[in-house]
C-alpha cells in the first residue's frame, strides 16, 4: 500500500460554514488513518483553537500550527517537534506600528501563549481578556511568541502589510481566509517558516515521498503547501489564485464535504 501524506487546511476546507467537522468528514478522514494514511492539520490557526479538531478526528500524529511556525503533537511529548519564535524585543518593537494604524487589539501568541496589548471582548476566535494578568509590553511578555497579530478593519490591511515588509525583511506577514471584514488580521512570523516547509519536515520524520502527499486548501496561505504536494487539491470555494495553481479540485466546496468526497474516491476508501 503507498502511505500518504494527507495535509488538511481547515478554515473554507476541511471545517464547513459553521467552522465545524462535519460527520460524514470525520468518518472519511478516520477511514483513512485506519487505512494507515498520515492525517496532519496544517493551520494558520494557533494551536489553542485547533486541538478540538485533532482531538475529534482522533489524530495520531503531529500537528502545523501558525502557517508552519509551529510543529508538534498535541496533548503529548514529541521529539521531533518544532517551534520557530520571534525575539521578545523584535516582538514588542512591532507595536511602533500603532503610531501610524489603529487596530482593534494586537496580541502575541506561541504555544500555550496569548498576550494582548490591552483588554477586549469579542474578537474572533480569541477568548475574551477583560481583566488579562498581563498585557503586551515589556513587563508581560516572558516568551518568545510565535506570532504577533494585528486585528483591524480591511481598508488598512494592505498598508500595514507594505509597512511590515519595509521594516522588518527577516519577517513574513500573512492572514488566513476565515478573519476579514470589520476584523481582518496580519499575522507576522518568521520569515523561514511556511507550510510547505512544515509539510516536508513532517514527511522526512516519517519517511513520506513528496510525490505521496496530497495536500487540501483554498486561501493564499495554501498556496505554497499545494505547490509542494505531490497532488495539491484546491477547494471548489477557494481563491481563483488557489483553483489556478492545483493539481485537481474538489468536486463539492467545504459546506459539502469537499475534503471527504474527494479522498473517498481517490483514495478508495469504503
Amino acid at each position: 500500500m503507498n502511505r500518504y501524506l494527507i495535509a488538511l487546511d481547515l478554515d473554507g476546507t476541511t471545517l464547513n460554514a459553521d467552522g465545524q467537522l462535519s460527520a460524514g468528514t470525520i468518518a472519511v478522514l478516520q477511514a483513512a488513518q485506519a487505512a494507515g494514511h498520515l492525517v496532519v492539520i496544517a493551520t494558520g490557526r494557533p494551536d489553542a483553537i485547533s486541538e478540538q479538531f485533532y482531538d475529534a478526528l482522533k489524530l495520531q500524529g503531529p500537528m502545523i500550527n501558525f502557517n508552519g511556525a509551529l510543529i508538534h503533537m498535541p496533548h503529548r511529548h514529541w521529539q521531533y517537534e518544532k517551534e520557530v519564535t520571534i525575539p521578545i524585543p523584535v516582538a514588542l518593537s512591532l507595536r511602533q506600528l500603532k503610531q501610524a494604524f489603529a487596530f482593534k487589539v494586537m496580541v502575541a501568541e506561541g504555544k500555550r501563549l496569548l498576550v494582548a496589548d490591552r483588554p477586549y471582548a469579542n474578537i474572533p476566535f480569541l477568548p475574551d481578556r477583560l481583566h488579562p494578568d498581563a498585557l503586551l509590553d515589556e513587563q508581560g511578555l516572558r516568551q518568545a511568541p510565535i506570532s504577533v497579530t494585528m486585528f483591524m478593519e480591511a481598508k488598512i490591511f494592505k498598508p500595514v502589510a507594505r509597512q511590515v515588509a519595509a521594516l522588518y525583511p527577516h519577517l513574513a506577514a500573512k492572514t488566513w481566509g476565515a478573519w476579514s471584514g470589520e476584523y481582518t488580521a496580519l499575522e507576522v512570523t518568521s520569515r523561514n517558516t511556511s507550510k510547505s516547509r512544515a509539510l516536508a519536515y513532517v514527511a522526512g520524520c516519517y519517511g513520506i515521498d513528496q510525490s505521496h502527499i496530497i495536500a487540501f486548501g483554498d486561501d493564499m496561505n495554501d498556496l505554497d503547501m499545494l505547490q509542494f504536494a505531490g497532488h495539491g487539491v484546491a477547494m471548489k470555494n477557494a481563491r481563483p489564485a488557489i483553483l489556478a495553481a492545483a493539481d485537481a479540485h474538489t468536486p463539492s466546496d467545504n459546506e459539502h464535504d469537499g475534503v471527504a468526497d474527494y479522498l473517498a474516491d481517490y483514495l478508495k476508501l469504503a
